[in-house]
């Protein structure tokens, strides 16, 4: 066990502009108003600016578990076992 992962790869980064092209076709944003920010801790997984400056983040921890769990029980939220 080399113990976790600490570094940015091609998978990471790929993600990022996969993200960056769901945000741009799913919610309209131009590509100039998208910035990609890569959280060290994987605990951010995004955030929006509002027009106040205020920031909304979706906070989770870095795994699959909650993603898994949202595809299982949509369109209902369950308790995370």
């Amino acid at each position: 066990d080399m113990g976790a992962k600490i570094t940015v790869d091609s998978a990471t980064m790929m993600n990022k502009g996969l993200e960056v092209i769901e945000a741009h076709y799913l919610f309209g944003a131009d590509y100039d108003d998208i910035d990609v920010v890569i959280h060290p801790q994987s605990i951010i997984h995004s955030a929006v600016e509002t027009m106040d400056n205020s920031m909304i983040a979706q906070l989770g921890w870095p795994d699959m578990r909650l993603p898994i769990l949202y595809s299982i029980a949509w369109p209902h939220r369950v308790a995370m076992p």
